[in-house]
């Protein structure tokens, strides 16, 4: 399935699970909520009304973060991953991240800016993903 054409619809969304081996990533996410004249596509939708499901970049060339472009071992830094920006251009995702930890943990928020380069970008719809937060 491609996501390119509702990647806007991810801002406000979040960020469930990262899994980041050797040369893949697999990004949980959801999208904010959408509305049925919104789904152009017919895309199956979570119980929330949102887009729910994997993101896959296989055979991951860089992972680099911020203003200078450094590299990093994608993972989930804090409780709570809430998008900013998402955008998926041929195979380079760009991401934005506010990270926001809950009691018990020390709250805290901080913010990540992400340039991911892969060789094939690809998302897998799962309405029904398993959000430990949701």
């Amino acid at each position: 399935m491609n996501i390119d054409d509702y990647t806007s619809y991810f801002h406000d969304g979040s960020i469930i699970n990262i899994c980041h081996d050797e040369e893949n990533i697999i990004l949980s996410m959801e999208s904010a909520e959408i509305s049925p004249e919104e789904n152009l596509h017919n895309i199956d939708l979570s119980e929330n009304n949102t887009i729910k499901g994997k993101l896959h970049v296989e055979d991951v060339s860089s992972v680099l973060e911020g203003d200078e472009l450094t590299p990093v071992q994608l993972k989930m830094l804090y409780d709570s991953a809430g998008i900013l920006h998402f955008k998926i251009v041929e195979t380079t995702v760009w991401l934005d991240v506010e990270w926001v930890n809950y009691p018990p943990h020390p709250e805290i928020t901080a913010y990540s800016f992400y340039v991911i380069k892969g060789n094939k970008i690809w998302w897998e719809n799962i309405p029904d993903l398993y959000d430990p937060f949701g």
